[in-house]
């Protein structure tokens, strides 16, 4: 099976609900039917050691190895639906004792086409209070990596990419291209339609409109410039317009190249939509 069509799938294993298995689902249904030979989802599950409850008289080794089947079980009967979609699937379950790295390093040993995750709602207090595993998957996962609403839509209708209004240096070019290929793509072939938004400073840093809509070889009706912060008039447009994707760039800080970009960073928990972030590097 091909990296390209292989979904990287991160399972929440405290809850039944599994929003990044359906929208995964949803998305290889989707592909299969642009004319994709197959598509292949590979399970991932971790749950970390220090939850493994021991029975009194039982050894930590047999404790964490019926964690492991009973786990691995539930896995694979999740598998079942599907590979009743016609679904090409493996599973893999972990038991470590840092269940976030231990995502990140899965999901290099296994290149995909993209990594699927429920979302977590979380207080922005929380988020600054300690490493969630959204923030450490934004931050180090190397693959573009799908975040999803728990009550999102499940297909992708309406896609919104942002790009960069200016951008000066030429990593936020390069962004800019990647985010506009990307997004084309997806538009095709998920039979969606596309839509850009910009964010700009003030009155005096207003984008020309029909050369911004001329860039992304869109109609001018289908592109917005924002004024104000860009995670904030980026999320405005995305609620806006109820978009079902919101693309975005992962651009490293400067200082410190493996951080994640500070729009991307700030955006995660103010959007109703789905968001793709795309790493550059």
């Amino acid at each position: 099976m091909s990296d390209t069509n292989k979904i990287f799938v991160i399972l929440d294993p405290t809850t039944m609900n599994q929003p990044s298995l359906v929208m995964a689902e949803t998305i290889a249904q989707d592909i299969l039917s642009s004319g994709a030979a197959a598509v292949a989802l590979h399970l991932y599950c971790c749950i970390a050691e220090s939850t493994v409850r021991r029975p009194t008289g039982m050894d930590e080794e047999t404790a964490l190895a019926e964690e492991h089947a009973r786990i691995q079980n539930w896995v694979e009967r999740m598998a079942i639906h599907s590979r009743s979609l016609g679904l090409e699937v493996d599973t893999e379950v972990e038991i470590q004792p840092d269940w976030r790295e231990a995502i990140v390093a899965a999901a290099a040993r296994n290149p995909s086409m993209i990594a699927v995750k429920n979302m977590t709602e979380q207080t922005r207090l929380t988020r600054f209070m300690r490493d969630t595993s959204d923030w450490k998957l934004l931050r180090d996962v190397s693959c573009p990596l799908f975040m999803v609403k728990s009550y999102a839509r499940r297909h992708i209708r309406k896609v919104l990419v942002a790009i960069k209004h200016r951008p000066e240096k030429k990593i936020y070019t390069q962004a800019n291209d990647r985010i506009l290929d990307t997004g084309r793509m997806i538009a095709k072939n998920l039979g969606a339609d596309l839509h850009v938004v910009t964010a700009y400073k003030d009155v005096d840093d207003y984008p020309d409109r029909q050369k911004f809509a001329d860039r992304c070889g869109l109609p001018r009706n289908q592109v917005t410039a924002a004024m104000g912060k860009p995670e904030e008039a980026i999320a405005e447009a995305a609620n806006d317009l109820q978009a079902d994707l919101l693309v975005i760039a992962r651009v490293g800080r400067p200082e410190d190249s493996d951080k994640v970009g500070r729009t991307a960073e700030r955006l995660i928990d103010n959007l109703e939509s789905n968001i793709l972030v795309l790493p550059m590097t």
